[in-house]
């Protein structure tokens, strides 16, 4: 039996989110806020070369922590399994095997499928050979269900096939020697199967037990490119989230050029499961599996079920951008959204079907920051919640680096009479220090005081107190000052920040590893794609395929 090797990902810099309940912005002062304003410092990690790993820092005003390691072998993700196997054995779906194996631990990282999460331990590694043995009995249980797999009967061509499936490459004479031995040892044994379903059986548990199935390789001397069938593995892995299928594998070969790779990619991108495979990166991207976690407490119009809605909503709202070729732009000023049937009144729209309806939201909702699902979340109670606002923007929208809050965070004092919500927070933090809340957290939450704690637009609050949804932010290319949400996302739009970063986001799903100051040249050059006449999501994507951050091996570890 092979036995796979163990990677070992400790060290990893463990960061948190200041998205607790009833943040302080002291915290963020004791936790040595590093936010940069007007002119922001930049810091460059060195090109890796295989001697170590990159260290994280800030660039351009962007927020770049970590420290990747480069891994040349990285293990497939639970559902790259689940997919990768269904290639390689022809399943009609995906194995349901790697619903019970074990899952990366979350929020350590930007993205789970992080090489920092995708070790294999000894509970992981019985998982998969436990899994191999029963996909190998299934497939072999009777020569039709085998004639899935392969319709042949020659040992030869069932190994070449099958192992070209699993290896994401052709095998060498040396491998399918040595799997015709294992075939052949297989074919002997005792049983009620015919010969070749045996011997097929044996060379199926150990093919789905190889690391050249359980890790995407790119094996090699550093800075060359990668070779054709890296590429395929590469961009199926990425955009499909499976192992490239036979067809993918007879284009390898035309694989060697940045335009070749972006002219296979395109049509990729069309696929239903390049949408499955975006909505997963924006739904870990901005944590959309918090909306099922939404509770209000003495708020007359909330209902439960909404937050289903409010999940779908957001994830609607994406799929639109990826599937009509939108980009950032639109992610932050589109009026437009999907409104479900307990939505609607919220959003002060007519009741549609039961279903969920794109409508459009009126010129105060601009962007998706301004819609129901965001600002819900991000409230307190029926109260807005200018803090939790401000610094998820700031870490997720513009990746401005905030550091991270003190363990010991005191709760948001209640609303006093005559007093405002922005008049409450500025109190409770003005001790806090001047770069953190007052020039960084503070404006961007304010920019959404005309949403309450349900999302619902207001003119008054507190008995009647106007609303100041004013203020200045310091963008990483100087400050801006704006009236409200709607402003404070039109300039976003048109800056550079909102870009780099969300390239920043994108480039690390894609490559699976922490971006880094060294990588900066890859995230300004889709950042400036972003930022172009179309500037869409796809067109981000393609650059990124074609760019030698994605192109090349770049050396480090085993």
């Amino acid at each position: 039996m092979m036995t796979l090797p163990s990677f070992s990902m400790t060290g990893l810099p463990r960061y948190r989110r200041a998205l607790g309940a009833g943040l302080c912005v002291t915290a963020l002062l004791l936790a040595g806020c590093t936010g940069s304003l007007g002119d922001p410092e930049e810091s460059g990690g060195p090109v890796p070369d295989g001697s170590g790993p990159a260290a994280g820092g800030v660039a351009r005003g962007i927020d770049m922590p970590g420290t990747p390691q480069y891994h040349r072998f990285v293990r497939l993700t639970n559902s790259q399994w689940a997919s990768s196997v269904q290639v390689v054995l022809n399943l009609a779906a995906p194995s349901s095997l790697s619903d019970g194996f074990e899952k990366p631990v979350a929020g350590t990282t930007d993205f789970t499928n992080n090489e920092h999460l995708l070790s294999v331990n000894q509970r992981s590694w019985s998982d998969y050979q436990s899994a191999a043995e029963a996909l190998a009995e299934d497939v072999t249980d009777s020569d039709e269900a085998l004639a899935d797999v392969y319709p042949g009967t020659d040992a030869t061509g069932f190994i070449e096939t099958v192992g070209r499936r699993a290896y994401r490459r052709p095998l060498t004479d040396d491998e399918v020697a040595k799997y015709t031995t294992l075939f052949e040892t297989g074919a002997a044994m005792s049983g009620t199967k015919s010969t070749f379903a045996k011997g097929a059986q044996l060379v199926i548990r150990t093919m789905l037990q190889s690391p050249h199935f359980l890790y995407r390789t790119e094996l090699g001397e550093a800075r060359k490119p990668l070779d054709g069938y890296e590429i395929a593995a590469k961009l199926s892995l990425w955009l499909r989230d499976s192992a490239p299928d036979d067809e993918l594998l007879d284009k390898a070969s035309t694989l060697t050029t940045p335009e070749a790779i972006a002219a296979v990619a395109e049509p990729m991108l069309e696929e239903p499961a390049a949408v499955k495979r975006m909505r997963y990166f924006h739904g870990e991207l901005l944590s959309f599996d918090r909306y099922a976690t939404i509770s209000k407490l003495g708020v007359p119009n909330y209902n439960e079920s909404l937050n289903a809605e409010y999940e779908e909503s957001a994830y609607l709202f994406f799929e639109k951008i990826f599937n009509e070729g939108l980009g950032v732009k639109d992610i932050l000023t589109s009026t437009r959204g999907f409104v479900g049937p307990g939505m609607a009144s919220l959003y002060g729209l007519t009741p549609g079907g039961r279903g969920f309806e794109e409508r459009d939201l009126g010129p105060d909702r601009v962007g998706f920051f301004s819609q129901l699902p965001y600002l819900t979340l991000n409230a307190l109670n029926e109260e807005s919640d200018s803090i939790h606002r401000g610094v998820s923007i700031n870490l997720d929208v513009l990746c401005t680096p905030l550091g991270a809050p003190a363990p010991d965070i005191p709760p948001v004092p209640p609303l006093e009479p005559g007093q405002t919500n922005r008049e409450r927070i500025t109190r409770l933090t003005g001790a806090c220090g001047a770069t953190c809340h007052n020039q960084l957290i503070n404006p961007v939450g304010f920019a959404f005081e005309h949403f309450d704690g349900m999302g619902q637009y207001r003119d008054e609050e507190n008995g009647g107190l106007p609303i100041d949804s004013s203020g200045v932010y310091s963008f990483s290319e100087g400050p801006k000052s704006f009236g409200d949400a709607g402003e404070l996302m039109h300039y976003m739009a048109e800056g550079e920040q909102a870009h780099l970063c969300y390239a920043k986001k994108l480039a690390s799903f894609a490559l699976q590893r922490d971006v880094v100051p060294s990588d900066l040249p890859l995230v300004e050059t889709l950042a400036k794609v972003s930022r172009g006449a179309s500037g869409s999501v796809k067109e981000m994507m393609l650059e990124l395929v074609k760019n030698e951050a994605f192109r090349t091996r770049v050396g480090g570890p085993l």
